[in-house]
C-alpha cells in the first residue's frame, strides 16, 4: 500500500519537477546574460578602459574583452620636452633604486556558453541585429554608459525572456511564454 501511495505521488509530482526544470535552465540562461552586462559595465568603470560584450546568437555565446587592446608604455616610449618645447631624452631609470609594483592587472576576456537556452534575437539601438549570423558587440564606455540593447533568451519549449539594458546601464527582465 505505501509503495503504491508512494508511485503516485511520483506520479503527480513529475509534471512540475520537469517544469521547474525547464525554468530554472531559462534563468541561468538569462542571468549569463545579465551578469555579464554588469560585468562589463563595471569592468570598464574600474578599469577606466572600453569593454565589448559580445552576443553570438549563432554559436549561442556570451563574451567580455576590452574593445582595444593596450600596449604597455615603455619607459623609452615617452617624449619629454624642455621648457622651450624642445624633445629631451626620456630618463633613465635607475636599477638599483626600489621599483613600484605594477598595478595594472591584464584582463582576459570571458566567454560563457549558454546550456539548454539560446539568444534567439537581439536589437541594438533600436535595430534589429544578427540577421546575417553576426553577433552583436555592444560597447561599455569607462563612464558606464553603453548602447542600448534588448536580447531574447529562449528555451526549446517556447518560453522566453527579455532582457532589456538602457544607456546607463539599468537592466531589466522580462518572462514572456509558457
Amino acid at each position: 500500500m505505501v509503495l503504491a501511495i508512494m508511485g503516485i505521488m511520483t506520479i503527480v509530482a513529475m509534471p512540475s519537477l520537469m517544469k521547474s526544470i525547464r525554468g530554472n535552465r531559462l534563468r541561468v540562461g538569462t542571468r549569463t546574460v545579465v551578469m555579464a552586462a554588469n560585468y562589463a559595465r563595471t569592468s570598464a568603470i574600474l578599469r577606466n578602459q572600453e569593454m565589448k560584450l559580445t552576443l553570438d546568437k549563432e554559436n549561442n555565446l556570451v563574451s567580455v574583452a576590452p574593445l582595444r587592446t593596450a600596449t604597455p608604455a615603455l619607459p623609452g616610449d615617452q617624449i619629454f620636452k624642455s621648457e622651450d618645447n624642445v624633445p629631451v631624452s626620456a630618463p633613465v631609470p635607475d636599477p638599483d633604486a626600489p621599483q613600484e609594483p605594477q598595478t595594472a592587472v591584464p584582463f582576459s576576456s570571458i566567454t560563457r556558453k549558454l546550456d539548454a537556452v539560446q539568444i534567439e534575437s537581439f536589437t541594438v539601438d533600436g535595430k534589429k541585429s544578427g540577421m546575417k549570423g553576426e553577433p552583436a558587440a555592444i560597447v561599455y564606455q569607462s563612464n558606464g554608459r553603453c548602447t542600448p540593447f534588448e536580447a531574447r533568451v529562449v528555451d526549446e519549449f517556447g518560453s522566453s525572456m527579455l532582457v532589456t539594458v538602457d544607456a546607463v546601464g539599468a537592466i531589466k527582465v522580462t518572462q514572456k511564454g509558457n
